[in-house]
């Protein structure tokens, strides 16, 4: 299971906005679950379970970590992808920001222990160059230091 899921689209954002499902997400990560289990503790019809289980499936929010067949029926055990779910701020923008031509992004691999000296280092060199409001032309910029998750 991965530490970190980015949610990076609005169907994503949507099928994790539901109360409901944001239940079965906390039973399913105390351990993997079939909908007949979650509909025994929950004490909700199966069908209702599993439309939800699809919405979250389909949404690549939880995925199937294995299956068992019992008296010939297939049991699909179910599990988030990720520990924690987290939209992408770019989907909670409601004013569009002006493209600059110079913007730019890097992936940054970095050893943990050498990430608290790297962020000393960014603090000083933004420190270093930042300028307060003059006559000359100046632009204002944003830095951020985001986790990148693989797929």
């Amino acid at each position: 299971m991965k530490k970190l899921l980015v949610i990076n689209n609005l169907a994503q954002l949507k099928s994790v906005s539901d109360p409901f499902r944001i239940e079965l997400l906390t039973l399913l990560s105390e351990k993997p679950k079939t909908g007949q289990m979650l509909a025994d503790e929950i004490g909700i019809p199966r069908a209702k379970i599993h439309y939800h289980l699809n919405e979250l499936l389909k949404n690549e929010i939880i995925h199937v970590v294995k299956t068992e067949e019992k008296n010939s029926i297939v049991q699909k055990f179910y599990e988030p992808v990720a520990e924690k779910v987290v939209p992408d701020i770019s989907l909670l923008r409601y004013k569009q920001e002006k493209k600059k031509k110079d913007h730019l992004s890097y992936h940054l691999r970095i050893k943990d222990k050498d990430m608290n000296l790297f962020k000393k280092n960014l603090k000083n060199l933004v420190k270093e160059h930042y300028t307060k409001k003059s006559s000359d032309k100046t632009s204002d910029y944003k830095i951020q230091i985001l986790p990148f998750e693989e797929e």
